[in-house]
C-alpha cells in the first residue's frame, strides 16, 4: 500500500509590539484571524500600555494570540521586546506586525508559497500606507520591478540608500535572524527594522513580492512623526555601516554599483541640513541653527548651502522649513 505524504504548513510567529494603540490594535488582531493561511501565533508585547489596549487584546480568545505585557521600556529600548517574542515564538518563520498596522487577508499565504520555492531567507513587498481614519495615502514602492531580480549586492546598496522595505511587509526565516544574533537595536535609535535587514542582507538573499503585503498607518504619535531627529540621525548609522563593511563587501557593491561610495558620502554630508530641519519641526530651535550652520560649511553642495541658510532665517522666526522646502522642490516636502 502507497504511504501518502501530507505536506505541513510551516507556523509562523508573528511579532507585534504595541503601545497605546486602542484605536488600531483591534484591527490589527482582526487582519491576523482573517489570514487565509491558518499556521501562526501572534506574539503581543505590550510595553506598559495606559490606555485600553489590553483590555480590548484581552477580548481576543483565540489561543494562537499569545499577550505579554511587561513595565514600559520605551521605544530606545523597542529590540528587547522584539527579541523577547523571538526568543519564545515557535515558528519556522517571523513575520512583524507592530500594534498599529494591518494585514490583507491573503498576506502570508502569499509569503509562505513563495518562500517555500525559494532559497531566500526574507521576503518582502508593497504597502498601502493609512491615514489615522483608514484612508489610503499611497502604495509604496510605487514601483516594485526595480527590485526584481537584484544581486546581493544590489541588494545591500538599495537598503544603504532608501531601504524600501516596510516591516509590516516582511516575513523572515527564524533561523537566519537567530544567525545574526536577532534584531538589531542602534544604540540610542528608535527602530530595528532597518539595522536587522542589512545584517540580513549580507547572509542571504530577499525575494521581492509585486503584491501588497502590509498596510502602514501614519498617525501623530508614531515615532517617524514625533521623533524626527532620531529617525534622521539613522542615517548616520547606515553610513558607519557602509563604512565598517569588510573590504571585500565594499568591492563587490562598487562593481555592482560605481557610484555607491560617493553617495554614501553624499548622504553623510547631508545629514546635517534634515537633521537641522528635523529640529526645526520639533522648535528645537538651538539645535537647529547648531546643525545648520554646520551644513553651510559644507563644501560642493551648494544646493544644501543654500537651504540650510534658509533653515536658520526659519528659526529665526521660530517656524519650519517644511512649507519652503515644498515650495522650492515638491520632492522635499515629502521627506
Amino acid at each position: 500500500m502507497q504511504e501518502v505524504s501530507m505536506a505541513i504548513d510551516p507556523l509562523v510567529s508573528i511579532i507585534t509590539p504595541t503601545y497605546n494603540h486602542e484605536n488600531f490594535i483591534s484591527e490589527c488582531l482582526e487582519s491576523v484571524l482573517a489570514q487565509s493561511y491558518a499556521s501562526w501565533e501572534q506574539i503581543v508585547i505590550d510595553d506598559g500600555s495606559t490606555d485600553k489596549t489590553a483590555k480590548i487584546v484581552s477580548k481576543f480568545k483565540d489561543d494562537r494570540i499569545k499577550y505579554i505585557r511587561q513595565d514600559n521600556k520605551g521605544i530606545l529600548r523597542l529590540g528587547e521586546s522584539y527579541n523577547l517574542a523571538l526568543q519564545i515564538s515557535k515558528g519556522e518563520y517571523i513575520a512583524v506586525l507592530e500594534g498599529d498596522d494591518f494585514w490583507p487577508s491573503d498576506k502570508l499565504e502569499i509569503q509562505i508559497d513563495a518562500m517555500r520555492g525559494s532559497d531566500a531567507i526574507l521576503s518582502w513587498g508593497r504597502a498601502e500606507v493609512m491615514d489615522e481614519k483608514g484612508d489610503l495615502l499611497a502604495v509604496l514602492p510605487n514601483d516594485m520591478e526595480r527590485f526584481m531580480g537584484l544581486s546581493r549586492e544590489e541588494q545591500l546598496g538599495n537598503l544603504l540608500i532608501e531601504n524600501p522595505m516596510h516591516s509590516c511587509t516582511v516575513v523572515c526565516k527564524k533561523v537566519a535572524l537567530q544567525s545574526i544574533g536577532g534584531f538589531k537595536q542602534p544604540q540610542g535609535l528608535p527602530f530595528v527594522d532597518g539595522s536587522t535587514w542589512l545584517e540580513l542582507s549580507l547572509i542571504g538573499d530577499f525575494l521581492p513580492i509585486d503584491a501588497v503585503l502590509g498596510c502602514y498607518r501614519r498617525h501623530d504619535r508614531q515615532i517617524s512623526s514625533t521623533m524626527k531627529s532620531s529617525m534622521v540621525r539613522a542615517g548616520l548609522y547606515f553610513t558607519e555601516f557602509f563604512k565598517n563593511l569588510p573590504a571585500d563587501v565594499k568591492a563587490s557593491l562598487a562593481n555592482e554599483d560605481n557610484d555607491i561610495a560617493a553617495r554614501m558620502d553624499r548622504k553623510a554630508r547631508e545629514i546635517d541640513y534634515y537633521l537641522g530641519r528635523a529640529y526645526l519641526r520639533e522648535g528645537k530651535w538651538s539645535d537647529a541653527r547648531e546643525s545648520l550652520l554646520k551644513a553651510i560649511k559644507e563644501e560642493n553642495l551648494p544646493s544644501i548651502k543654500a537651504k540650510a541658510i534658509l533653515g536658520i532665517l526659519c528659526g529665526l522666526l521660530r517656524t519650519d522649513l517644511e512649507w519652503l522646502a515644498a515650495f522650492i522642490d515638491p520632492r522635499e516636502g515629502r521627506r
